[in-house]
């Protein structure tokens, strides 16, 4: 019993004494819970994707998450979510289904090589002309990841579009 008064006197001079002392006290404790509540349970990252419209050539944005728990690089989960296109089916897709990424690496310069299978090659009836869909590629990655200073696509090891913006 004595324990319990020994530890009361020590943390008694931190207990305030008047209403706004306490509600201060219960307000740094409920900021100090939610900051460690958020850094624990932390989802990821918000991204922007750019698509085409299915109706017209504007583009649209979709906002998703990159998860914090993930296998590889954010840049490379980007990537991949992007070449799945777009969650509502009013958009285009970048290509067409099936494509996905042969390659990828990004050295220290800042400069990404993105290497795209065959199927980049060929337009679906949905999906954005192949030309387009590299430029949308790069477009998101430089939107979404300043750290990217060149963006290199190549469609099975051969750079198809020459451009830089």
């Amino acid at each position: 019993m004595t324990e319990v008064k020994d530890v009361f006197n020590k943390i008694k001079p931190f207990i305030p004494r008047d209403a706004k002392g306490l509600f201060l006290a219960i307000t740094i404790a409920a900021f100090v819970f939610s900051f460690v509540f958020y850094l624990v349970f932390y989802p990821g990252t918000k991204k922007l994707f750019l698509f085409e419209s299915l109706d017209n050539t504007d583009l649209y944005a979709e906002s998703r998450f990159i998860p914090r728990n993930r296998t590889g690089s954010s840049l490379e989960y980007f990537c991949d979510e992007l070449l799945l296109g777009p969650l509502s089916d009013r958009y285009r897709p970048l290509f067409a289904r099936g494509t996905g990424m042969r390659a990828f690496l990004k050295k220290r310069g800042g400069t990404l090589y993105i290497d795209l299978n065959e199927k980049a090659l060929f337009q679906s009836g949905i999906s954005s002309e192949p030309k387009t869909g590299c430029r949308l590629l790069e477009q998101n990655i430089r939107k979404n990841y300043n750290s990217v200073d060149n963006i290199v696509i190549t469609m099975m090891g051969r750079e198809i579009y020459g451009y830089t913006d």
